[in-house]
């Protein structure tokens, strides 16, 4: 009688043990699902944050979490990323009656290799005059 009470004892204590297995397994899955779209999910609340006319350093005030900002001119057809110490010159140094090419390119990244991006097209005074839809790449 004793030997069948402890085979019961083993059965459940297994039980237990393949029950709690499998919800730390489902966990972590969610838990890597979850941080997957995480970027996606900042970029749209950065993305709906911004108007246009808002000034770019204010659209760089909204960027939270692991994030590249790119300061870009476009110089003889071509996108040129430059420093933003550079950036805020060349802002000076624009005529206001040239048609701008400055734009901002946002990617926000996340622990998995998971990108979000979108570019903030500027006018000549650095405010937001477009912008392009969120798109994700690995």
């Amino acid at each position: 009688m004793k030997e069948e009470n402890d085979t019961g004892t083993a059965k459940t204590s297994r039980r237990k043990g393949c029950l709690i297995t499998f919800l730390v397994a489902v966990l972590l899955i969610v838990y890597a699902v979850w941080g997957i779209g995480e970027p996606g999910r900042r970029a749209r609340r950065v993305h709906e944050a911004i108007r246009p006319g808002m000034n770019y350093s204010k659209v760089e005030d909204l960027l939270t979490g692991r994030h590249f900002c790119f300061f870009q001119v476009n110089t003889n057809g071509q996108w040129e990323t430059i420093p933003r110490d550079n950036f805020n010159g060349y802002l000076a140094a624009v005529p206001g009656n040239n048609p701008a090419s400055l734009r901002l390119q946002l990617h926000f990244m996340g622990t998995a290799p998971r990108r979000v991006s979108f570019v903030v097209d500027l006018d000549n005074n650095g405010n937001v005059t477009n912008l392009s839809n969120p798109h994700g790449w690995d």
